[in-house]
C-alpha cells in the first residue's frame, strides 16, 4: 500500500481506525448515517439525500468550495462516510481519458469493438478528507493489464465502490476483482470472479450493493448472468442467482415488496427478483427487446424502470407489488395484476431514473416526467443547451440536481410544471462529466474525466 498527502486546488472558494478482526467488522457492519452517502446513489435511497443542504446552489448563486485532481481517470461516484471521501480510479500509462458524447459515442473507429490495452494499469482507492478536498491516504488495488478493452467513453473505473461505517467494497470490473479495506486503506480481504467478457467490448459498469450484513454483486455478460450475495466480513459466498446471460450495465436494488426484501436484478431482457436472505427466485419479467445500463427505481407502491438501446421498443414498465412467478405480460397486454402499466418507446438510456412524490423522472438529453400511478407523460422537456446527462440525478430538498456532460450543474423543479431553477457551471472545455454526482454533507461531489469538485 502507498499514502502520501496532497496538496488541493483552491478556486477563489474554490476513515474509523484500523478493524482489528473480521469479527469485528461483522458485529459492526451496518447502515452508514444518514448524512453519508455511502455508494452508488446512495444505496438504498436511491438518488435521493435527505441530510444534504444546497441552498446557495439552488437560489442560483453556487461557488466551487474546492478542486481537486484526480491521477488517472473512472466513472465511479465518489462516496462518503464519516466525512470521508472515498473514491477508485484506474491509471493508465499512456495517460489516455474518456470522451464524450460526440468524441466517443459518435466516433466511428469506437463504434465497435473497443481496442484491448497493451499496457498494464494501476486501479487506485483514494481517501479524501469531505470539508478540503485533501487526499489523505491512497492505495493500490490491483494492477494488470485489462483483458478486454473497453467503448471510448467508459472508463476501466465505472464502478462505484460501496462503503460502510468500517470497510470500503472495490470491485475492478475490467479484471473481475472484489477487493475490501479497511477505511486506513488496509486490505482485509479479495474475491476474484474472473474477467467480465462484455459485449462489443464496451467496458463494465455494475456496482456493489451494500445491505446491512449483505454484499450484493451484479455480473452480467456474455457467458452468464449471476447475482452474488457475499458475506462482507470475509467475502464467502452466501447464494448465487442465475438468469439470462447477456451484458448489462445497471447496479441491482433492494424493494422491500410488502415485507419481503428482494434484490432486483435488470439484465438482458430481463427483470428479476431473489429474496435476499436466501438467494430463492421470487419473479421475473422477460420478453425485453434490449438491455440495462440504467438502474431502476421503487417504492411501497411499485417498482418502475425503462430501458433503451438503439432499434429497441424502448420498454417501460410499472410492477406492482405482492406478485410471484412469471409477470411477462402476454402478447398484446399492456397491463395484468401484476403489471400497473407499460408503454413503449419511452424507455431512458444511461441515467437511472428517480422518483419525487407521485412522479417518475427520466433523463438524457431531455427531461421526461411521468405520473407513477398511470405511467401518463405529464411533461417532456429538453434541457439547457440539450447537452447529455449521462450520470444519474440526485434529489434533495426539492430540486432534482444532473450534471451534464460538459460540466453544467442544472436544478430543475420537482413540481407538475417543467421549472429550471438554476444554471451552474464547473470545469474547464477539456473536462468530461459522465460520472454520478454524489451528495456530501457540505455540498454536491461532481466528478470529470480528472477531477473531483465539491459545489455548494
Amino acid at each position: 500500500m502507498k499514502k502520501r498527502n496532497c496538496s488541493v486546488h483552491v478556486f477563489r472558494r474554490v476513515v474509523p481506525s484500523l478493524l482489528l478482526t473480521s469479527v469485528l467488522l461483522w458485529g459492526s457492519l451496518g447502515s452508514v448515517s444518514g448524512a453519508d452517502w455511502g455508494q452508488f446513489r446512495g444505496g438504498t435511497a436511491l438518488s435521493v439525500a435527505r441530510q444534504t443542504k444546497l441552498e446557495k446552489l439552488a437560489a442560483g448563486q453556487g461557488e466551487i468550495v474546492w478542486r481537486q485532481e484526480i491521477p488517472g481517470s473512472g466513472w465511479a461516484q465518489p462516496v462518503v462516510v464519516d466525512n470521508k471521501i472515498f473514491v477508485v480510479t484506474a491509471i493508465d500509462p499512456e495517460g489516455r481519458r474518456p470522451k464524450g458524447m460526440a468524441g466517443g459515442v459518435m466516433d466511428l473507429s469506437t463504434l465497435g469493438r473497443g481496442p484491448k490495452p497493451q499496457t498494464d494499469f494501476k486501479w487506485q482507492l483514494l481517501c479524501l478528507a469531505e470539508e478540503s478536498g485533501e487526499i489523505i491516504w491512497t492505495t493500490d488495488l490491483a494492477t494488470g493489464k485489462p483483458p478486454y478493452g473497453a467503448h471510448a467513453s467508459n472508463t476501466f473505473a465505472t464502478e462505484t465502490p460501496a462503503a460502510s461505517k468500517d470497510a470500503v467494497y472495490t470491485f475492478i470490473g475490467p479484471l473481475g476483482v472484489l477487493v475490501a479495506t479497511d477505511h486506513s486503506g488496509k486490505e482485509l480481504w479479495r474475491h476474484e470472479f474472473g474477467p467480465q467478457v462484455i459485449g462489443n467490448q464496451f467496458g463494465t459498469g455494475s456496482s456493489p450493493l451494500l445491505v446491512d450484513d449483505a454484499l450484493v454483486l451484479q455480473l452480467f455478460n456474455e457467458e452468464y448472468a449471476r447475482i452474488v450475495c457475499l458475506n462482507p466480513a470475509d467475502g464467502s459466498v452466501r447464494w448465487q442467482g442465475e438468469q439470462r446471460k447477456g451484458s448489462a450495465w445497471s447496479t441491482p436494488i433492494l424493494w422491500n415488496n410488502e415485507g419481503t426484501r428482494e434484490v432486483i436484478g435488470a439484465g438482458q431482457g430481463t427483470v428479476v427478483a431473489y429474496d435476499l436472505a436466501t438467494g430463492a427466485q421470487r419473479w421475473q419479467l422477460t420478453g425485453l427487446d434490449t438491455s440495462f445500463s440504467c438502474s431502476v427505481v421503487a417504492d411501497a407502491e411499485g417498482l418502475y424502470f425503462g430501458t433503451s438501446s438503439p432499434g429497441s421498443r424502448a420498454p417501460m414498465f410499472a410492477i406492482r407489488p405482492g406478485h410471484l412467478g412469471d409477470l411477462t405480460l402476454a402478447e398484446g397486454a399492456t397491463t395484468s395484476d401484476a403489471i400497473a402499466w407499460s408503454r413503449v418507446k419511452s424507455g431512458a438510456g444511461m441515467p437511472s431514473p428517480v422518483l419525487v412524490h407521485d412522479r417518475l423522472y427520466f433523463f438524457g438529453n431531455a427531461v421526461v416526467c411521468y405520473d407513477k400511478r398511470s405511467g401518463e407523460e405529464i411533461f417532456r422537456k429538453r434541457l439547457p443547451g440539450g447537452t447529455l446527462v449521462a450520470g444519474c440525478p440526485v434529489v434533495v430538498d426539492d430540486r432534482i440536481y444532473v450534471v451534464n456532460e460538459a460540466g453544467k450543474v442544472i436544478a430543475i423543479s420537482t413540481g407538475e410544471q417543467f421549472e429550471v431553477v438554476a444554471e451552474f457551471q464547473v470545469g474547464s472545455a477539456d473536462e468530461v462529466f459522465w460520472a454520478t454526482p454524489a451528495a456530501a454533507s457540505n455540498g454536491l461531489l461532481v466528478r470529470s474525466s480528472g477531477a473531483i469538485y465539491c459545489v455548494r
